[in-house]
């Protein structure tokens, strides 16, 4: 782990809630039925080697299976122009450089109940600051930090901007 790494970790740490902290019946479902529940996924994604630690490794497949998302995308600098609408997309860029671009780039093929998946946020600077830069961008309204993945959701019912730290 690097300096940022440890210093995001205690700011982390300090800042998560769980289910008793959260307020949005949205993300307190999510904490209740993902994060603690203990479901073993009945799919599997095939990720990139290393793109999620092991405690992570579960989680796109646990949102996959929980909202039913069967639509994948594995976006990257290499990803070509799509056709269609994804309601599940895991960024697999290392370049955190490259993410905002991607996303305003693939924004028109995410599906209405989309959930957005960056591994990583925290791993340096660079991804601390290009994550914040994603959940504070005006088109995303719900974003949750669960430290070792950033993960957005596109859905209607969310009317204003919300941000959760969630212990994981």
């Amino acid at each position: 782990m690097t300096t940022h790494s440890i210093q995001e970790k205690i700011k982390y740490l300090w800042q998560a809630k769980k289910l008793h902290g959260v307020h949005s019946p949205f993300v307190y479902a999510f904490s209740e039925n993902i994060l603690y529940a203990n479901n073993k996924p009945t799919a599997t994604i095939k990720l990139p080697e290393g793109l999620f630690s092991k405690k992570y490794a579960q989680l796109p497949a646990l949102i996959k299976d929980h909202y039913q998302h069967n639509d994948l995308l594995l976006l990257s600098s290499n990803t070509p122009e799509q056709i269609g609408t994804f309601n599940l997309i895991i960024i697999t860029e290392s370049n955190p450089g490259n993410w905002v671009q991607l996303f305003n780039q693939f924004y028109t093929h995410i599906d209405d109940n989309a959930a957005l998946i960056i591994p990583s946020i925290h791993l340096s600077k660079r991804h601390s600051a290009k994550w914040k830069r994603l959940y504070t961008h005006p088109k995303v309204l719900m974003s949750i930090d669960v430290f070792g993945a950033g993960i957005i959701f596109f859905r209607k019912e969310f009317k204003e901007k919300q941000h959760f730290i969630l212990k994981y």
